[in-house]
């Protein structure tokens, strides 16, 4: 959704409006944080009143609080899943990437809120940001590990590493698709099964 898009919500059921202001809030946050996000631009684009905002989500917070569950939420369940499904090949990797793109693919700019510098640093909302953090470290890592260890590599600190390696390279990808909006999900899965190909070959 474009940062010019305005949703509009006359007549429509509250659960329905509910999920259009939540879009409307994710592309507003992830564009400019919490800090630089607004309240009446939320609003305007949702085409309801700013009290209206309030009435549904209580606070600023309570808004982001609600952005932050509903991305982060979907994303690690599709993580989680994936994860049981890896093998130990190098390959088999690209399916936690496809598992990304896919959960992304509605809202790609929902990422950024996971990992936002301009959220409060204290409270619910960081609480749960370092929640959804934490349990994205420990798929890495335990995938890392997994991944040494069937290779006789049992090093904890190779692991993390690892680990760390991953998460940049997941991070620099979601970047890169940003940066290419005509690019899909499917693009993105095949170009990474091409590059750990060339990678490997």
């Amino acid at each position: 959704m474009s940062s010019a898009a305005v949703v509009g919500t006359k007549g429509v059921p509250r659960a329905e409006r509910e999920e259009q202001i939540i879009a409307v809030a994710i592309d507003e946050f992830a564009v400019r944080g919490y800090a630089g996000a607004s309240m009446v631009v939320i609003a305007r684009r949702a085409g309801i009143s700013k009290p209206l905002v309030y009435q549904y989500f209580g606070s600023k917070d309570g808004l982001y609080l609600t952005c932050l569950h509903h991305v982060a939420g979907a994303l690690l369940e599709r993580l989680e899943l994936a994860q049981l499904q890896e093998d130990d090949s190098v390959a088999s990797r690209v399916r936690t990437l496809q598992a990304v793109f896919e959960a992304l693919a509605p809202q790609r700019s929902a990422w950024q809120l996971l990992y936002d510098s301009s959220m409060p640093a204290a409270g619910e909302i960081a609480d749960a940001a370092r929640g959804y953090q934490a349990r994205t470290a420990a798929l890495a890592a335990s995938g890392s590990e997994r991944f040494l260890r069937s290779r006789g590599l049992g090093s904890a600190l190779d692991a993390s590493a690892l680990s760390a390696v991953w998460m940049g390279l997941v991070n620099s990808l979601v970047a890169w698709w940003l940066a290419h909006p005509d690019e899909s999900a499917e693009d993105m899965t095949q170009r990474c099964y091409r590059l750990v190909g060339a990678v490997l070959g």
